[in-house]
């Protein structure tokens, strides 16, 4: 009768061993996915202050980490062809996210135009008064800045302004390429250009003191400004990736799209 009990007492014991150990592999395994993953998203420049707001907002229910990594949509493009880890691309050009679906590197089905957006003039406060649309052949304007046409869509839309306007010619040796939509905001604010085009939101950006939006640029004159967005077709955390995809269609990232001067497909 002792033995009987002795051996209940041990069979007992090794049961909720075994129950410990199975909740402390269960809490392990829950650690792990409180974690969260690495997600890559490559983005046109003039998103940066809209979508790091956005990211902002959703750390705070998703231990996901969002990395970003800024710059015009052409050299993304290049480094996406090149190799480099991306789950989610958004482009600031139809052009760019066409060359990566003939390549066959994004998730068509995924593929969404997210954005819209529109092309504006901008000048230093000293300039402001003399700079126009129809000053920029004139000797009031010296330098004009824009984005590299083959790698910034913003430069590539500058051009057709250009073009239909039928002043290419006489802009020619006044331009100045920047690599991207900032670096143009940024000759600008420091007089290193007396005007430049960029899209609206960045002229948002700009400095009261330092510069001034003189001229929205009329959309007939350029291609429409859209911003298309894909999933990778081998994107390394793909379902994490389209948890934020999803959020950034969701109505608190449309209002914070808009706030930044967006607009929302």
């Amino acid at each position: 009768m002792k033995a009987r009990k002795i051996s209940l007492l041990l069979a007992l014991m090794l049961l909720t061993a075994c129950v410990f150990a199975g909740c402390g592999s269960s809490s392990d395994d829950s650690a792990k996915k409180d974690e969260g993953v690495d997600v890559t998203v490559l983005a046109a420049a003039s998103l940066t202050d809209a979508l790091d707001e956005i990211i902002k907002e959703y750390n705070k229910d998703c231990s996901d980490k969002i990395l970003t990594s800024y710059a015009g949509s052409g050299d993304l493009v290049q480094q996406i062809k090149g190799g480099a880890d991306c789950d989610l691309f958004i482009s600031a050009s139809k052009a760019n996210m066409d060359d990566l679906e003939k390549e066959d590197l994004i998730d068509k089905d995924s593929r969404k135009d997210l954005l819209g957006n529109a092309l504006t003039l901008i000048a230093t406060s000293e300039a402001a008064d003399k700079v126009s649309m129809d000053a920029l052949t004139t000797d009031a304007v010296k330098q004009i800045a824009i984005g590299e046409p083959e790698t910034v869509p913003a430069g590539k839309y500058a051009t057709q302004v250009f073009d239909n306007l039928k002043i290419a010619d006489k802009v020619k040796s006044k331009i100045v390429k920047a690599k991207d939509v900032r670096a143009v905001l940024n000759y600008v604010e420091t007089g290193d250009a007396d005007c430049g085009f960029v899209y609206m939101t960045d002229a948002k950006m700009l400095k009261e003191e330092k510069g001034k939006i003189v001229a929205e640029v009329d959309d007939n004159l350029h291609d429409p400004i859209v911003y298309p967005a894909a999933l990778l077709k081998d994107a390394p955390q793909k379902e994490a990736a389209n948890k934020f995809y999803t959020f950034i269609q969701g109505d608190y990232a449309k209002g914070v799209f808009e706030k930044y001067g967006f607009t929302v497909k």
